[in-house]
C-alpha cells in the first residue's frame, strides 16, 4: 500500500509518475468526480450540471468502449468532508455501484487537492453505511483496476468480484480510512465467485497491499456457472490493523470452498488474528490452490485447515527431528517443503523451502528458527498445500522434542 505515513510526495513528482504510467492512462478517457454525492442526474459534466459524481462517473465510462479512468478532486468544502474520518472525502452508497472495467485511482484525491490530507490511509472512503441491510458496496465485472480507497459499513460483500481480469490494489477493506478501527460487520470483505479468473488481489510492493479486517470473511473464493481459477491473492494484510501488527481479525481470513482450484495465496500475506482459521480449503474437488511464503500466525483456529477433502488432503511433512539450524523429515514424494518459525503451532516467519526426493526424503540446514517453533507445509506436485506439521525446538531452548502436528 502507498506510504501513508511518509510526507506528501511533490506535485512534479506524482505528476511525472503519472505520465508514465503508460496504457491505463492512455487508453481512455478521465473523468473527475468532484463531489461525494451519491446522486446521478445522467451526466459527468461540472460545466453543465454543477458535478460528476462516482455514480456519474461509472455510468460515462461504462458508455465508452476503452478502458477509462476515473480520477477525484473533490474540493474541501464538500459536504462529507471529514463525514467519518478527520481528512477523507466520504461517499455514502445508497445502492451498490456496478463496476464494467475501468480504473477507479483514489490515490488521485490528494493529487487534485495537493495534499495528503489522511497520512494513515486513503482520502476516499466508499461507505455501505446509507444502504439497506445485506446489500453489497460494490459489484465488480471484468477487466477493473481499484485502487487507494477505504470500502466500509458493507452490509454483504465489500467488493463482490464476478469475473475477470481485475486488480485489486492499496485498498482498506472493512476498517477504517486509518487502518485502526473495525468498523463494519458485512459478510466477505471481497467475494470471487461466478466463474473469476485471473484476478489479482494485492502486490509484492507496499502501495499494492490491501488490509481486509474486521469483519465476517477476509477474502472467499468458491465456483459457480464457470471455474474460479488462476487468481492471486499477495501482499496483503488480512486480520490485522494497517502496520500488520495489531489484531483487528476477520472470524476467517481466507476461504476457499465448492471446487475453486488452481488459485494463488501468497507470497507476502500475513494473515493472523482471526478468531477462527487462517486459510480454510473445504470439499473435494477444491483443490490445486497453492500456499506459499506468507506470515500466517496468531489465528484461533488452525493456520491452514483441510476439510472435505480440500487440497486433496494431501499430508503436512513429518519432521524426524530439528533444531533452530536444520531439521529433515518425509513428505509426499517430489513435494515441495516450506520451512517457518514462529511463537505458535503456525508459521509466522518463513525460513526456506526444500524439494523432497522421489521416496519423500528431505533436508534443510542453514536457516535461523529463532522463535520458539519450527513449522513446515508440504505443497505436492499438482500445486495442493498441506496444514503446518510443527515441532519444538527454535534457537530458544535448542533441544530436540517430539513432533506435534495440529489437527492431527
Amino acid at each position: 500500500m502507498r506510504t501513508y505515513a511518509l510526507a506528501f510526495v511533490g506535485l512534479v513528482s506524482l505528476l511525472s509518475v503519472l505520465a508514465l504510467a503508460g496504457s491505463v492512462w492512455a487508453a481512455g478517457n478521465t473523468y473527475t468526480v468532484n463531489s461525494t454525492s451519491f446522486t446521478n442526474d445522467g451526466s459527468c459534466d461540472p460545466l453543465a450540471t454543477g458535478d460528476c459524481t462516482i455514480w456519474e462517473a461509472i455510468q460515462a465510462a461504462t458508455v465508452d468502449a476503452g478502458v477509462d479512468t476515473i480520477a477525484f478532486d473533490i474540493p474541501f468544502t464538500d459536504t462529507n468532508y471529514g463525514y467519518n474520518t478527520a481528512g477523507v472525502w466520504t461517499i455514502v452508497l445508497t445502492e451498490p455501484l456496478s463496476l464494467g472495467g475501468d480504473f477507479i485511482d483514489g490515490t488521485t484525491q490528494a493529487i487534485g487537492v495537493l495534499s495528503d490530507t489522511n497520512p494513515y490511509g486513503p482520502e476516499i472512503e466508499i461507505s455501505g453505511e446509507g444502504q439497506p441491510p445485506a446489500q453489497s458496496c460494490l459489484v465488480v465485472g471484468t477487466g477493473n483496476t481499484l485502487k487507494g480507497m477505504a470500502v466500509n459499513r458493507c452490509g454483504a460483500y465489500f467488493l463482490f468480484v464476478g469475473g475477470d481480469d481485475n486488480t485489486i490494489i492499496g485498498n482498506y477493506i472493512g476498517i477504517d480510512a486509518t487502518g485502526s478501527s473495525d468498523v463494519s460487520s458485512g459478510w466477505d470483505g471481497i467475494l470471487l465467485s461466478n466463474g473469476s479468473e485471473d484476478n489479482h488481489i494485492g502486490g509484492s510492493s507496499e502501495e499494492d497491499r490491501n488490509v481486509i479486517s474486521g469483519i465476517q470473511g477476509g477474502v472467499r473464493m468458491f465456483q459457480s456457472f464457470a471455474d474460479t481459477t488462476r487468481n492471486v491473492i499477495e501482499g496483503n494484510y488480512i486480520g490485522t490493523d494497517r502496520t500488520g501488527t495489531s489484531p483487528l481479525g476477520n472470524v476467517y481470513g481466507i476461504k476457499i470452498h465448492n471446487e475453486a482450484h488452481g488459485n494463488l495465496v501468497g507470497p507476502g500475506n500475513v494473515i493472523a488474528y482471526n478468531t477462527s482459521v487462517g486459510i480454510l480449503v473445504d470439499g473435494a474437488n477444491t483443490n490445486g490452490n497453492l500456499i506459499t511464503q506468507n506470515s500466517i500466525h496468531s489465528n484461533g483456529g488452525l493456520g491452514i485447515d483441510l476439510t472435505n477433502g480440500g487440497n486433496d488432503s494431501v499430508a503436512p511433512p513429518a519432521i524426524a527431528y530439528g533444531d533452530c539450524s536444520s531439521a529433515a523429515g518425509t513428505a509426499p514424494s517430489n513435494a515441495t517443503i516450506e520451512l517457518f518459525t514462529g511463537p505458535d503451532d503456525e508459521g509466522k516467519t518463513y525460513l526456506t523451502s526444500v524439494l523432497a526426493d522421489g521416496s519423500g526424503n528431505w533436508s534443510a540446514s542453514g536457516f535461523v528458527a529463532s522463535d520458539s517453533y519450527l513449522a513446515a507445509t508440504a505443497t505436492d506436485t499438482s500445486g495442493n498445500t498441506s496444514e503446518f506439521a510443527v515441532v519444538g525446538g527454535g534457537c530458544p531452548d535448542r533441544r530436540y522434542v517430539p513432533l506435534i502436528m495440529k489437527g492431527y
